[in-house]
């Protein structure tokens, strides 16, 4: 059964790897310009800038992002106070199995983990540098970034809210926070924040063909599930860490600081 997990994951990374540096709707992807992919300060300072972005987006959002913003909020506070919470932990402690089993420990926990998502991103970076190309490269250093602001994000959360993991205490409402205590570090879903956030940045940059976005939001929710089938985590957990995954991606995908640095460093 192994084999099967492996399989599905080279084949992303295959397919990834091998995609023509083309985006969709026939937009090229600039190998050849004068603003060269590598890890420098330029990149460094992106990170700060996407990191700065991520704290003040709410003050820039529009009629749209709220709408989002509140049905994820709504969402949450449904399952967290109508008992939703309790009774998907139950479903799923109840209808647990071995595939849900496998699925859990050798597809999404590897993905979630960073493990599998780490085999993508060095691989990429590899490949890009041994055939000169930098959209491989691009894709594996965006995708490092969102990990890494999307987990910082959802690792302050955790401090703040400091709540109760389903194998901990069966009540739902359970949290501490904060208190210093980080035994209790169940809302939001880690796991699922590293796989969003991977899956949404490899998504934005292969779009095409779809079989790559379906693989990896496949894999991403694999994982989300497999912490409730597992009783690590609650159903909001989950949701939250999805949400801080894929809208981190989404935002430094679209503000793309890192190439206003570059452009900036060859005016100057």
């Amino acid at each position: 059964m192994r084999i099967f997990a492996k399989t599905l994951y080279l084949f992303l990374t295959i397919i990834c790897l091998f995609q023509s540096p083309l985006r969709s709707l026939g937009q090229a992807k600039n190998d050849s310009d004068s603003h060269p992919t590598r890890f420098d300060e330029r990149f460094i300072l992106s990170g700060f800038l996407d990191a700065r972005d991520v704290v003040v987006a709410p003050f820039h959002w529009k009629g749209s992002q709220w709408l989002t913003f509140g049905a994820i909020a709504t969402a949450n506070v449904a399952l967290i106070f109508t008992n939703a919470d309790k009774s998907v932990m139950t479903f799923a402690q109840t209808n647990r199995n071995n595939t849900s089993n496998y699925l859990e420990k050798y597809v999404g926990d590897p993905f979630g983990s960073g493990v599998f998502p780490g085999v993508i991103i060095g691989s990429s970076y590899l490949v890009g540098c041994i055939f000169k190309k930098d959209h491989p490269k691009h894709m594996a250093m965006l995708t490092t970034k969102s990990i890494v602001i999307s987990g910082v994000t959802t690792l302050l959360l955790k401090s703040v809210f400091e709540r109760y993991r389903p194998y901990q205490d069966p009540n739902p409402r359970h949290w501490l926070g904060p208190k210093g205590q980080f035994q209790f570090d169940s809302y939001p879903g880690g796991h699922t924040t590293v796989a969003f956030a991977t899956a949404t940045m490899i998504a934005q940059e292969y779009p095409r063909p779809l079989i790559i976005p379906i693989t990896a939001y496949t894999l991403a929710t694999i994982t989300g599930l497999g912490r409730i089938n597992g009783n690590y985590h609650w159903a909001s957990d989950i949701l939250m860490g999805a949400a801080i995954g894929y809208f981190t991606s989404r935002l430094i995908f679209k503000h793309d600081n890192w190439k206003k640095c570059r452009k900036r460093k060859m005016q100057n």
